[in-house]
């Protein structure tokens, strides 16, 4: 007989699974690490915020540029129009200047022509107290008598006698200021008797003595109408302007330095226009 067999025993080999992870030590900066991610991921959050809410605030004011612009577009837009609108406007202004210009030019011809028989006289002894029965026969006698006689001396004028009454169609009196001579508007009933009075004025009128000269008693004018009476006055306050006189409601000139006499032909005339245009 041999030597007796052991008794077998069951050992099993603990063998590692695969599969199992190793456990992770703890450390004891664990904690603080997570506190910082923590506070490094709460300050990302807070910016990317921030970064949010200002590329809100970005959006909104390119919206409101965009609106701005929008609107700067249609103003400028109107604006074109409005300068359109307004430069056609000037245009119709300066055409209806024109035709106003005309127009008053055309007026105070009718107006001048119709004052053509018409003359003004200061100096005679009228007031506004004289019966206007008076009045005619006073002209008639201080102005128009004496220059007819002239006239008929001259053979401009026919040998007969004429009636005052047919000869003056109308005579007034403007009122005066204070301590000034009335002025009497006398019209005739032709052109060629108040022509008369013009032509032999300075002859067949008396004259009195003003210091130490002699002047005409009666100071006989043009009955000029209002536009070209204001005209005659620039003229006459020009001091360029030597002499300034009317021929049939046209205003005529000279001035210091020229003998050349100037017709005013347009009430827009001016002693620079007539004078520097002739100079050119």
């Amino acid at each position: 007989m041999g030597p007796p067999k052991k008794p077998k025993t069951n050992k099993r080999k603990e063998v590692s699974s695969p599969l199992s992870s190793p456990s992770i030590p703890s450390s004891p900066d664990t904690p603080v690490r997570n506190l910082k991610m923590e506070a490094q991921i709460l300050e990302i959050s807070a910016k990317l915020s921030e970064i949010c809410e200002k590329l809100s605030k970005m959006d909104k004011i390119e919206n409101r540029l965009e609106r701005v612009e929008t609107a700067l577009c249609e103003l400028k837009h109107e604006n074109t129009a409005v300068r359109e609108e307004l430069a056609s406007a000037r245009h119709e202004l300066v055409k209806k200047d024109k035709t106003i210009a005309a127009l008053s030019e055309q007026v105070n011809r009718l107006d001048q022509s119709a004052r053509l028989t018409t003359i003004r006289v200061i100096g005679l002894p009228i007031t506004a107290n004289t019966p206007a029965a008076d009045i005619s026969k006073i002209v008639f006698n201080e102005i128009v008598a004496p220059c007819l006689e002239a006239a008929k001396a001259t053979g401009e004028f026919p040998s007969v006698v004429i009636p005052y009454l047919i000869l003056i169609d109308s005579a007034f009196v403007i009122p005066s200021k204070k301590n000034t001579q009335s002025t009497v508007i006398v019209k005739f009933s032709s052109v060629h008797t108040r022509n008369a009075i013009f032509r032999f004025k300075k002859t067949a009128l008396p004259k009195i003595n003003d210091g130490n000269r002699q002047r005409n008693k009666y100071s006989i004018y043009e009955d000029l109408s209002p536009a070209t009476h204001a005209v005659f006055n620039t003229f006459s306050a020009d001091s360029r302007v030597k002499s300034v006189w009317s021929y049939n409601g046209q205003i005529r000139f000279k001035p210091h330095d020229s003998e050349t006499m100037y017709r005013v032909k347009s009430l827009s005339d001016t002693f620079d226009s007539l004078v520097k245009s002739t100079h050119r």
